[in-house]
């Protein structure tokens, strides 16, 4: 049985349900892939779009994690390589905003599960 805590659930990306079931279909290193989700939960079968449309939500949570991001790199930009000109700030944000694309789109959706499904574990949730 995996870990029921909801923390270690969200760091796998697993179901909000069963926390044994994976999210999503490839790693997030798959950059062709990194986006597909499966559509019911492997391992007790819930679906995870409640909704039509519900992830949508998860644009807000992704919205701010590339702001923060944004602000992260212009304070170590500013720190250290001595306040550049303002092509010194646009290039390695928007380089690095782009690396961490991913990242950001599939933390953001587990967050979103997580925090705003209205799903809660069921620690016997099997499929039958």
């Amino acid at each position: 049985m995996a870990d029921p805590s909801k923390l270690h659930a969200m760091i796998n990306a697993r179901c909000p349900h069963c926390h044994e079931g994976r999210l999503f279909k490839y790693k997030w290193w798959n950059l062709l892939n990194f986006t597909q989700m499966h559509e019911n939960c492997p391992h007790c079968d819930l679906r995870y779009e409640v909704e039509p449309g519900f992830f949508y939500g998860a644009m807000y949570i992704s919205y701010a994690f590339t702001v923060g991001i944004m602000l992260v790199g212009g304070i170590i930009v500013f720190n250290f390589f001595n306040d550049p000109p303002a092509m010194g700030y646009v290039i390695p944000i928007t380089l690095f905003s782009l690396f961490m694309v991913p990242f950001n789109f599939r933390t953001a959706r587990v967050v979103f599960i997580h925090l705003f499904s209205g799903i809660s574990y069921e620690q016997d949730s099997i499929k039958s």
